[in-house]
């Protein structure tokens, strides 16, 4: 049990820092709603009170209920989470009564540290660079990942936290496994998650991530993280104004909201690149333009990466793979094969492969196995396997 004083404490946070933490894509002191399906921003945070209100449902909550509501959890539970993420330290006189050996309190931020290293290495088992960086950081008596972080722009902590809160949500689900029909156990490496809503990029503004979206990190080739991407899966539609004090005429032309987005500070790398030390150099290595079809590659059984778009190839990373078996299906427009040409230049040793007519891109070429042609997936895989295979 947490008594009333520790209680208190966290009630005392402030209400904007824990929305911000929670990626609720805060705005102007309001947020959309996650107690119901809310398509215009209509909770209000009250400084003064340290509390918010939704004037279209009627849900309140104060720095605990916020946290319960938005992650799902228990009150206890809700208090030991924010009082990690806050290093409140907290009284837990349960556990204190079936631990009295412990000799010495965990700290807020060794029980966060090991939370993350419990979920990266359950949760995303099948790569293990993260798990294998926290786990060796421990030698110097702190994470290896937060070494990164001053090497790199993207927040990593931040991130990090997000991945270890977030799952597949039914739009992202529905998204890969029904509508693209990609492969759960070939996607395990790929860490991805999914939001319904909005959430913000970064701790303070800069953004946010738009609302359903999947949500996928980038690694540098030594498992580091290094940038975060999103692809939006909703309708086109104007991005959501947030200044709820004034309407303009300017929004009667509002911007359409893009379909990939990057978070603030993220290095725009190779996708994929931290499992190529795990590809033989001699097997066949697919390069895609960006992470979808790399997925689809994945799912196929072709050992693949992905440029994050056809105008985002940098050289640097030529030396990493000259020498490789690589192929490519490129993108059937005018900027896949400009992509395709600068790739060929780089890396003289890439094996272009048409796509059958009406396929834009490989993706689209899978599910035309599978749907119009009616492939099983391992009928699909030894197809296309048996293209690159030379």
């Amino acid at each position: 049990m947490i008594n009333k004083f520790d209680i208190q404490k966290l009630r005392e946070l402030d209400i904007l820092q824990v929305a911000d933490l929670l990626g609720m894509g805060l705005r102007n002191k309001r947020a959309l709603c996650i107690h119901h399906d809310d398509h215009h921003p209509s909770l209000a945070f009250n400084v003064k009170k340290n509390t918010c209100h939704c004037y279209s449902c009627g849900f309140s909550a104060d720095t605990i209920a916020l946290v319960r509501e938005r992650l799902n959890l228990g009150f206890s539970e809700a208090c030991r989470s924010l009082a990690d993420h806050f290093d409140v330290y907290i009284a837990d006189e349960h556990r204190d009564t079936h631990r009295k050996d412990v000799k010495k309190a965990v700290t807020a931020s060794e029980r966060r540290m090991a939370s993350l290293r419990a979920h990266f290495a359950e949760t995303h088992v099948s790569h293990g660079h993260l798990a294998e960086s926290f786990s060796s950081g421990e030698k110097n008596g702190r994470c290896q990942s937060s070494v990164y972080v001053a090497k790199a722009s993207v927040d990593v902590e931040f991130y990090q936290q997000m991945f270890r809160q977030m799952h597949l949500s039914e739009s992202g689900r529905r998204f890969l496994f029904e509508e693209r029909l990609l492969s759960p156990e070939a996607l395990k490496v790929c860490q991805i998650v999914s939001t319904e809503q909005s959430v913000c990029m970064a701790r303070v503004g800069r953004g946010v991530f738009d609302g359903p979206s999947l949500i996928f990190p980038y690694f540098d080739q030594e498992g580091r993280l290094v940038s975060v991407q999103s692809r939006y899966l909703g309708k086109k539609r104007p991005e959501s104004s947030f200044d709820m004090n004034k309407v303009s005429l300017d929004e009667a032309k509002p911007k359409e909201i893009p379909r990939f987005k990057f978070a603030p500070g993220s290095h725009r790398m190779i996708y994929g690149l931290d499992r190529l030390k795990d590809y033989p150099p001699g097997e066949p290595l697919l390069i895609t333009e960006g992470p979808s079809d790399c997925w689809t590659a994945l799912t196929l059984g072709i050992h693949a990466i992905a440029i994050p778009s056809a105008t985002l190839f940098d050289r640097r990373f030529q030396a990493l793979l000259t020498g490789r078996n690589l192929h490519i299906f490129p993108d059937q427009d005018e900027a896949g094969l400009s992509l395709y040409f600068e790739l060929k230049q780089a890396l003289p040793s890439l094996v272009y492969h048409q796509l059958p007519e009406g396929c834009k891109d490989l993706s689209e070429y899978y599910l035309k196995l599978r749907r119009s042609e009616g492939m099983t997936l391992e009928e699909a895989k030894a197809k296309v396997q048996g293209s690159v295979s030379v």
